[in-house]
């Protein structure tokens, strides 16, 4: 029960970091799945992490990009995920992945939606 555009949105932004923010041939990984009463989302990457996941999420925050400046962002993206995910219930949140990476995830409440023809 969601706003299907701007979570799909949130995804591309997910991803699109994920491709910037990692050298090439590193891999990237989009998972979802069902935990209780909630759908967990997942965009994995074994690029370097993140040095501040707590920082991450807020407006015109950017960490320096160690694979190259010049593709640096706004620090905008990020910040209008956790809105979106936020306007519809859920959370947004990163964790470094060992040996190196990141891990985006998000959750939102799974509501069964009949469709009616």
């Amino acid at each position: 029960n969601m706003d299907a555009r701007l979570i799909i949105q949130v995804l591309v932004n997910l991803i699109n970091n994920a491709i910037k923010y990692t050298p090439e041939n590193s891999n990237i990984s989009l998972n979802a799945r069902r935990v209780e009463n909630k759908i967990l989302i997942e965009v994995q990457d074994d690029g370097n992490g993140v040095l501040h996941p707590d920082q991450l999420f807020e407006m015109f925050y950017t960490e320096n990009n160690r694979g190259g400046d010049t593709r640096r962002g706004m620090g905008l993206g990020l910040s209008l995920c956790k809105s979106i995910i936020q306007s519809h219930g859920g959370t947004i949140w990163v964790e470094n992945v060992t040996p190196h990476g990141a891990c985006f995830k998000f959750v939102l409440d799974a509501v069964e939606v009949k469709l009616y023809e």
